[in-house]
């Protein structure tokens, strides 16, 4: 097995520069190449054969899972993702009625800089068709995250609503054992029709953790994702109370400072993913985890954002981590980098 999944990293490597080339003004349809490319290996009961390797087998210390937005509508099936390296599986970002985003093209690729920024606004096809297609997937035993927030224009109770019926329509499908509450998304509108609407999620940050708390299965767990755009107070406003209601923090969500030295020609708009979050995301976690020691609080974290390589991942695992979360780096590495991670770690340990 280890040599289809040698040659499948090869694969990606070499079509690598032919697909980015022909999707660069709309980086979009790389991404639904690829759901194509793993709903056939589903299909055809492939996935084992051609992504199974032994560093599947290793235990590097930490779970591995994708961040929202690698499997938005939950498209690519639990198995193929297990295979491909990934521990847990999160879905989403859901909302509750379908929501089509803002217009394409909504992504800008940064090659030689190794980001992203995105706009694209929640897209989805919402809960209760998400909710049918995780049930037809049938016994993959591999746990799965909802990462989940309102339908974009809820506000006040009908936001609060709005989330309490995504909770209903996933909680009871099979392997959901953790919400993902996603206040840190910077690219909804706000009331005043501004495209950041993380200001007014934070106001009613303690309302919306009380409401998927009380609406999800006892034994299923609620966490957090926020954003590396955080000063001091903002931390410290979130983790009030943050222990009676959530389990952990996913550190962290994309950052809206386009820095010149990875993001060149700013869109202007959008969230910035890859290496253009590292070092935010780095300087937020090491606020939350030195404030979650002092305290004492027994919230967990996850990291997310720009881990492209075994020595950043170290680096984050010494702030408290003991999950992480990868997308864009697998953009541009390929999923052999999910290997590296197992084969490296399990080594170093």
């Amino acid at each position: 097995m280890d040599i289809f999944r040698k040659s499948f990293d090869a694969f990606y490597d070499i079509i690598k520069p032919i697909v980015f080339s022909l999707t660069k003004t709309d980086p979009e349809k790389a991404h639904e190449l690829f759901i194509g490319f793993c709903r056939t290996l589903h299909a055809f009961k492939l996935e084992g054969l051609v992504l199974d390797n032994s560093a599947n087998r290793l235990n590097p210390g930490f779970k591995i899972s994708n961040a929202a937005g690698f499997n938005k509508n939950g498209e690519i099936s639990p198995s193929v993702l297990k295979y491909l390296g990934f521990d847990r599986v999160v879905i989403g970002t859901v909302t509750y009625d379908e929501w089509k985003g803002n217009s394409r093209p909504r992504i800008r690729r940064y090659h030689k800089t190794e980001s992203l920024v995105n706009w694209m606004g929640l897209p989805g096809i919402g809960a209760r068709e998400i909710a049918e297609i995780l049930y037809n997937y049938g016994n993959h035993r591999v746990p799965l995250t909802i990462n989940l927030m309102s339908t974009p224009g809820k506000k006040g109770d009908d936001l609060l609503r709005d989330l309490e019926k995504t909770v209903f329509a996933l909680r009871e499908v099979p392997y959901v054992n953790r919400f993902e509450l996603n206040v840190s998304c910077p690219n909804t509108k706000d009331s005043q029709g501004g495209l950041d609407a993380r200001r007014e999620y934070q106001k009613q940050v303690r309302a919306m953790r009380k409401t998927v708390r009380e609406n999800m299965l006892s034994e299923q767990e609620l966490w957090e994702k926020e954003s590396p755009d955080l000063n001091e107070t903002d931390i410290d406003y979130l983790l009030e109370d943050a222990d009676d209601l959530i389990d952990g923090l996913t550190l962290t969500n994309s950052t809206t400072r386009h820095d010149s030295r990875y993001i060149p020609y700013s869109p202007g708009k959008g969230g910035a993913s890859g290496d253009a979050v590292y070092e935010s995301s780095l300087k937020t976690q090491r606020l939350f985890y030195g404030k979650i020691q002092k305290s004492g609080s027994k919230l967990k974290i996850i990291v997310c954002g720009g881990i492209k390589s075994p020595e950043r991942l170290q680096e984050r695992i010494s702030f408290g981590a003991t999950e992480i979360q990868v997308y864009t780096p697998i953009i541009f590495s390929g999923t052999k980098l999910l290997r590296e991670f197992r084969s490296q770690s399990a080594q170093s340990g």
